[in-house]
């Protein structure tokens, strides 16, 4: 298992799964539906003061760099870029 450890003000988050489902049952994913796509704090840099760990927060996903950390896609964003932290 890898482990990765953001520097300075990178935060490493993963995007929270988001499903709904028609009236059928029918599971429809939510991209491209102008929904809030919400995302999970998984590490930070040392110098990050505004989230932690295992914060939910509304990312400016456009400002982020996907990468994949043992086979599952993730992001890494710079603090500045997290717009708000949802309580």
């Amino acid at each position: 298992i890898m482990e990765v450890k953001p520097l300075r003000k990178m935060i490493l988050i993963a995007e929270k799964a988001r499903e709904r489902a028609t009236e059928s049952g029918i599971i429809l994913g939510d991209r491209g539906t102008g929904d809030i796509a919400y995302a999970t704090v998984l590490a930070i840099g040392d110098e990050v003061t505004e989230v932690k760990v295992g914060d939910v927060v509304i990312p400016e996903w456009g400002k982020s760099s996907v990468v994949k950390i043992d086979g599952a896609q993730r992001a890494m964003i710079k603090e500045e870029f997290i717009i708000a932290v949802v309580e």
